[in-house]
């Protein structure tokens, strides 16, 4: 567990690097990440989450953007756009039950940036959640067959 939390704060690290000077630089992404650790697993795992979390950027700000719109990702401090597009990604992208997400998010916020933060991060992310278990079960929801209605099924 310890190992999976600092791959998420090299992570946030990372992206918050990166969104500073507008692109991904995987030598500095390296450099940080090796002045970190010596354990080959988080130095793996923390590059994963950063480039998978830097690669969906765009799609990550817009849901933010459109879930709070009075904080788009421009607004936001740099850490906490990090945190976000992180959480956002491990969400949608790995199997990491959601619970343990919010609750990762929320700690490096109250680690790593503003007071508010933490309930902030909370608020979006809970949205966020609520949003993709909404879409998650209409697209598991049985669809009648060609011809069928759904009164006939």
């Amino acid at each position: 567990m310890i190992g999976k939390h600092k791959s998420r704060e090299l992570a946030m690290q990372v992206l918050f690097l990166w969104d500073s000077q507008g692109q991904a630089d995987a030598e500095l992404a390296e450099r940080v990440i090796a002045d970190a650790t010596d354990d080959p697993a988080i130095r793996q795992r923390a590059s994963t989450m950063a480039h998978g979390a830097w690669e969906m950027r765009q799609t990550s700000d817009q849901w933010m953007e459109r879930l709070a719109p009075h904080w788009p990702p421009r607004r936001q401090p740099g850490v906490d756009r990090g945190i976000l597009r992180l959480a956002i990604w491990e969400l949608t992208s790995l199997d990491t039950p959601p619970k343990v997400v919010l609750d990762e998010a929320i700690e490096l916020a109250k680690s790593f940036s503003t007071e508010q933060s933490p309930s902030f991060i909370n608020g979006v992310m809970d949205a966020i959640l609520r949003e993709k278990n909404e879409l998650t079960a209409t697209s598991n929801s049985p669809t009648p067959a060609a011809g069928e209605t759904a009164e006939n099924s």
